[in-house]
């Protein structure tokens, strides 16, 4: 099966556990915010179990115009992200949203698909980040840890709202991960998609909801995650809404994985 999208397929994982009110928030944000770019919706189901009544979910479905379709059973999101490629084949370009993905500006799609349509960019989201799983573990993971994740800073582009076109995603050593692990270490790991795509000589921006693609050396100034009262945010999901209702302790210790210690 293959779904036909012209330039850019939009990806939104629905994860059936959490019900129907994720979705039910990423669709009233999706028809508040108008993308501004041309796109197909294509919404993937999953973790939805044999005999499972999905009226409720179709009821919200029913708003907009999509294509559904079932993910592989098993599968973490990047996997199934990466099986989307496969399946839309007509598609230029992708963005991918998870179930916590929230949307919060007009033109949103449009300024993620702009900055990565720039010659020299590879990839784009709504968030980035220098967290190093290896620098945040305890002294007694840490050497287990080594092997796979760079230490601080290690700039990575968020997964739970990114771009990038079908001719990158198809050159990237992007296997389907397996367990968590697998999925940090795609995410954020020495061969992660960021990482793969810097070393191809590309750029990694995070587009903020002035339109602007910022490199990693001025992502915290972006005022898109755990800065600036993340008041640039494009896309919000489970880790900004953290940040934005975190009290001032918290919130320090978690600009400091994000950014570091201040000066």
């Amino acid at each position: 099966m293959t779904v036909s999208a012209r330039g850019t397929c939009l990806v939104h994982l629905v994860w059936a556990p959490l019900g129907p009110a994720p979705l039910q928030r990423f669709i009233d944000s999706y028809r508040s915010h108008a993308p501004g770019a041309e796109h197909r919706l294509l919404v993937v189901m999953k973790g939805f179990a044999t005999g499972t009544d999905r009226g409720p979910w179709r009821q919200v479905l029913s708003a907009v115009a999509h294509d559904e379709f079932d993910a592989e059973v098993g599968t973490l999101d990047l996997g199934t992200y990466r099986s989307m490629v496969e399946l839309v084949q007509e598609a230029e370009r992708y963005c991918f949203t998870n179930s916590s993905s929230v949307v919060l500006a007009d033109g949103w799609l449009a300024h993620l698909d702009r900055n990565l349509r720039t010659p020299g960019v590879g990839l784009v989201g709504a968030a980035g980040s220098f967290e190093s799983a290896y620098s945040v573990a305890p002294f007694w993971l840490r050497r287990r840890r080594q092997r796979d994740f760079p230490p601080f800073p290690n700039p990575n582009i968020r997964t739970n709202g990114f771009a990038l076109s079908r001719e990158l995603a198809l050159l990237l050593d992007w296997p389907p991960p397996q367990r968590k692990l697998d999925a940090w270490r795609l995410e954020s790991g020495k061969r992660s998609i960021t990482h793969q795509v810097l070393e191809r000589g590309l750029q990694a921006l995070v587009v903020g909801r002035d339109g602007v693609g910022y490199p990693p050396e001025r992502w915290q100034k972006s005022a898109t995650f755990r800065s600036g009262d993340q008041r640039n945010l494009l896309i919000a999901d489970n880790r900004t809404n953290q940040y934005a209702e975190a009290g001032p302790e918290l919130r320090r210790r978690l600009e400091q994985m994000a950014w570091g210690a201040s000066d």
